[in-house]
């Protein structure tokens, strides 16, 4: 009988509006049991968004700016952590906008992302807020998947990337990658935890 390995790998390769899935048992604060969505992967390096990992304030907690919403914050990586992003599926309507995926895009103009809501309201609009990023350079993370940190994964929903139920997302996107990956995700936090 073949055994079934449970080395934290697979073969998908990371691209852009695609996702990273991390090691259970990594350990690392801003990446444990993350889901990372990519903006960018390139020659140039890479860029995405931590999707899980919520902030204890919101955003009026950080910007007085009463013609937004008030929304949920999360940390997006420990990249620039005193700048403000977003992503949204609004398109090249919000100026500057960069297309991460299918109906996900970057940031862009932030008056303008008020002045289209503002005229628009919120109805179909799907934004997320996120205080810094999540960065690699060229070929580094390619290494650390090598070193079994991360997975890619992009079977995943693009809706997932708006998705507010945090908690259980990891769990999710690995329970998709096969049965392999379903006992990893059900593996306790601690080991020792049985």
């Amino acid at each position: 009988m073949k055994k079934t390995s449970l080395i934290f790998e697979n073969s998908e390769e990371p691209m852009a509006g695609g996702f990273l899935l991390s090691d259970p048992f990594q350990g690392d604060p801003f990446f444990e049991r993350s889901v990372v969505y990519l903006c960018q992967h390139d020659a140039e390096g890479t860029f995405g968004f931590v999707l899980n990992n919520p902030l204890a304030l919101n955003l009026h907690d950080i910007i007085e700016r009463q013609d937004l919403k008030d929304h949920a914050l999360f940390i997006g990586g420990p990249v620039a952590k005193n700048q403000l992003f977003f992503l949204h599926n609004l398109g090249d309507t919000i100026e500057n906008s960069l297309a991460c995926g299918p109906g996900v895009y970057f940031s862009g103009d932030f008056d303008s992302l008020a002045a289209y809501l503002d005229s628009n309201g919120y109805d179909a609009i799907q934004l997320k807020f996120f205080v810094g990023y999540s960065g690699w350079d060229e070929n580094q993370l390619d290494e650390e998947i090598k070193e079994h940190s991360w997975i890619a994964a992009n079977n995943i929903p693009l809706s997932f990337v708006f998705e507010e139920n945090h908690q259980t997302l990891w769990k999710a996107c690995m329970e998709l990658q096969g049965s392999k990956f379903k006992m990893i995700a059900n593996f306790p936090k601690n080991p020792n935890e049985n």
